[in-house]
């Protein structure tokens, strides 16, 4: 399983991620080295279809103001701008309904363009290398939020997998509302000025999920697979630091769920499921053991990544 790490609280990560949007609670970093050509031509297309919603937003407006007795009310103080009162009728109903979909939908696609992509492109141009961040969009939001407690984590690790995918990386993104995951180009231009400044090297965002927990921001680092010599470690500091609590026993029941749910009578390794997760959650509520806690106290003592302890480019 890929290794996850709780961001050290003396690491300049943490307080970047925390000045990012408050609102965000997972995002999905990697380095796009593909041809600068082609994210010059995508912008390209952005700007035009950009230009054809603002084109369409401009149209719609100024024919409202006839459609909605703008003009008529007017023409009551200015004769010569008058118009004839708006028919209250089937045509009116369908254009109100037409125009809130444009405005809704519209409004936020070409207000983010002008003041995201183009903005950031304007200042920093098309790098070779560029430091993407993706967050989950509304729509993606709503289905997390939509889904069942019991089949939440199931839908966050399908919807993760997916993610990090090398396919779905190179996916270009047109900033649509109903797309799975939108760019969020504020924070990276911030990357990017952190690394052209030294504070942050640029590697530090190479393929990684970050995600907001209650103590801090936790990264689970795509494409590197959790120390097996760490993770004794680790079982033996929870084994101490049980047996100091006079919970010994606690441990020994986890251990044993997890020899019998875990593996087989041959000693062939099973896959490690929901369930197993659960009853070892519920044996620590049982014994008035903060789970979490305890781990992430654990996880605060491990020896930080090479990601964060090579984050800084800055030499003294």
């Amino acid at each position: 399983m890929p290794a996850a790490q709780r961001v050290p609280e003396n690491s300049p990560v943490l307080s970047f991620l925390y000045e990012c949007d408050a609102k965000v609670e997972i995002y999905v970093t990697h380095i796009d080295s593909a041809n600068v050509s082609g994210r010059k031509g995508h912008f390209m297309m952005l700007l035009a279809i950009n230009l054809i919603w603002l084109f369409l937003l401009v149209r719609r407006a100024c024919g409202a103001l006839s459609r909605y007795g703008a003009w008529f009310v007017l023409g009551k103080f200015v004769p010569e701008w008058g118009a004839a009162a708006p028919s209250l009728d089937k045509a009116f109903l369908g254009n109100i309904a037409m125009d809130l979909f444009v405005f809704l939908i519209l409004v936020p696609i070409v207000r983010d363009f002008l003041s995201d992509v183009a903005m950031m492109r304007l200042r920093h141009g098309f790098p070779q290398q560029e430091i993407i961040f993706r967050k989950p969009s509304p729509s993606t939001i709503a289905n997390i939020i939509s889904e069942a407690p019991e089949k939440r984590d199931a839908y966050m690790k399908e919807l993760l997998c997916r993610a990090v995918h090398p396919e779905e990386m190179k996916q270009v993104a047109f900033g649509m509302p109903w797309e799975e995951w939108t760019y969020d180009h504020k924070a990276m231009a911030a990357a990017w000025e952190s690394d052209k400044k030294g504070v942050i090297n640029a590697k530090t965002w190479e393929l990684c999920v970050w995600m907001k927990m209650k103590d801090g921001w936790t990264a689970i680092e795509q494409g590197k697979e959790i120390d097996p010599q760490n993770q004794v470690g680790m079982m033996e500091k929870l084994r101490d630091r049980l047996r100091a609590m006079g919970k010994s026993h606690v441990f020994n029941q986890m251990m044993e769920v997890i020899q019998v749910k875990t593996m087989t009578k041959d000693g062939v390794a099973l896959p490690v499921t929901e369930n197993v997760d659960a009853i070892i959650a519920d044996i620590f509520k049982r014994n008035d053991v903060d789970f979490e806690k305890l781990t992430s106290e654990l996880a605060r003592d491990a020896p930080p990544s090479a990601r964060f302890t090579n984050a800084s480019k800055k030499t003294d």
